[in-house]
């Protein structure tokens, strides 16, 4: 179970340089903005607690200014006139707040600063705490009316209903008669960063910035997918067209070094045809002399054996030629019915017999240059013939590709030979029969041929004995 969840979550990790752009993008994005919404909650309610002490130094030092030189009673009647849902104001004769501030709280620093400016006034004792909300259920009604339906009456309702359910400071202040102040004001609430109105408009921008990441990733990365696909182009055809050197600075030294590549290798490959026919020109000329030559004696066993030679000098040759002039193919691209071709070739060798097709199946057609593609399976054909004895041609299809089985009823090759045969000059002397000899190149120019066309060869064993070699060819867009 924990391999599989692990082959499961790999498969979800993205593979391509895009997907990781955006996801890097996207989580510094978030990342950022989460640090803002942070750090501007943080900024709100420590600007919040200052204006909540200004308040309360404020309305300390007017009340106390106020009261002071009144008597108890004409105090007691102001405050009841002064008080309102949010603000309230009690007289009594022993402070709302027991205790005075820890000196590590930040409400004793207010309480030393209210002293200082109300000892004009006579107050001896301040004394301020901050305690949790006590909302009766009267008020909560009144704060929340159903009736109001206009914007600003719910907004003026809302923002009474967050006074009335915030935390509060309660504040004691003493006069010189022991008669003590208490104040009850409510913590400023802290809105949320986002209220529902700013919510859809910040949901907007954020999709259209992540649009904008998604369009400029692609736009970034479209030249290096191009490059990606000038560089796979040219392992399948090397006389491609060039990639164009345009773009940013760095697609286009990544261009202009992939077109130099190509150019090298394009003058590699008119050496090695040049050398080639410089080779077919200079033992053509001798082979065909030693023909002649070799036609005057009288039949012997020995004129036997060296035209064998001679034969096996000029296939040698000819391999080695079809090899040099593989990467030079220019043979223009045909749709091809590959059962007629098959079928046609397997008429040329007695040994080989091509399997009808079974039911109504629909013409299997491939886009290939066709000589290529006959020169490549005749030598698939004469491999089989060769070394096991018999070649069975079978079609076989999917929904994207052809397949060409190749069948013969030879012993086999080893699994860890099975890749090495498609080397040149790579022939399993102690596995395959080397009766009618062989140059080595057969299979080599074949995969190489094959892949130019886009598909693949392979081998493999039979549990039946025998070794069944498939041409997989790509069938063209409908």
């Amino acid at each position: 179970m924990r391999d599989l969840g692990w082959s499961t979550a790999r498969r979800l990790i993205p593979r391509t340089l895009p997907a990781w752009v955006l996801i890097v993008l996207i989580a510094v994005l978030l990342v950022s903005q989460t640090s803002l919404f942070v750090i501007m909650s943080r900024d709100r309610v420590a600007s919040n607690e200052t204006v909540d002490f200004y308040r309360i130094n404020e309305r300390a030092f007017w009340l106390a200014k106020l009261m002071t030189p009144l008597s108890p009673e004409e105090r007691k009647r102001i405050s009841g006139e002064l008080t309102d849902p949010t603000v309230v104001l009690t007289l009594s004769s022993s402070p709302g707040v027991a205790l005075i501030a820890a000196s590590s709280d930040p409400l004793a620093e207010l309480e030393d600063i209210l002293s200082a400016q109300l000892s004009r006034f006579g107050i001896e004792d301040v004394r301020v705490r901050l305690e949790e909300p006590q909302l009766p259920d009267a008020t909560a009604r009144r704060a929340q009316n159903p009736d109001q339906t206009s914007d600003v009456q719910e907004n003026l309702s809302e923002i009474a209903s967050d006074f009335l359910k915030s935390p509060r400071y309660r504040v004691s202040l003493r006069f010189q008669d022991d008669q003590w102040l208490n104040i009850v004001t409510p913590v400023t609430p802290t809105g949320p960063l986002l209220s529902p109105d700013s919510l859809p408009t910040y949901l907007a921008v954020s999709a259209c910035v992540v649009m904008i990441a998604f369009w400029a990733v692609w736009r970034i990365a479209a030249p290096y997918q191009l490059l990606e696909a000038a560089v796979r182009r040219l392992g399948d055809d090397l006389n491609s067209p060039p990639l164009p050197e345009k773009g940013g600075r760095d697609f286009r030294s990544a261009a202009r070094a992939l077109n130099q590549t190509q150019a090298r290798l394009q003058e590699h490959f008119e050496e090695r045809e040049l050398l080639a026919a410089a080779l077919a020109h200079d033992l053509r000329t001798p082979l065909t002399r030693m023909r002649l030559r070799l036609a005057l004696l009288r039949n012997s066993s020995l004129k036997k054996a060296l035209a064998e030679g001679i034969a096996d000098i000029e296939e040698t040759v000819e391999s080695v030629i079809g090899l040099a002039k593989l990467g030079a193919n220019t043979e223009s691209m045909e749709l091809i019915d590959l059962w007629s071709m098959a079928d046609a070739i397997a008429d040329e060798y007695e040994e080989a017999t091509m399997e009808p097709l079974k039911g109504e199946t629909p013409r299997l057609i491939c886009l290939a240059p066709p000589v290529a593609l006959r020169r490549s399976i005749r030598n698939v054909v004469e491999n089989a013939i060769k070394y096991g004895h018999s070649a069975r041609l079978a079609l076989r299809h999917d929904e994207r590709h052809v397949i060409l089985a190749v069948i013969d009823e030879g012993p086999g090759i080893g699994d860890a030979e099975i890749d090495r045969v498609f080397k040149p000059f790579i022939r399993l002397e102690q596995s395959r029969n080397r009766e009618t000899g062989g140059s080595g190149l057969g299979l080599t120019i074949a995969r190489n041929l094959i892949r130019k066309l886009g598909g693949e060869i392979s081998l493999r064993n039979n549990p039946g004995g025998g070794l069944e070699a498939r041409l997989i060819l790509p069938r063209p867009a409908t």
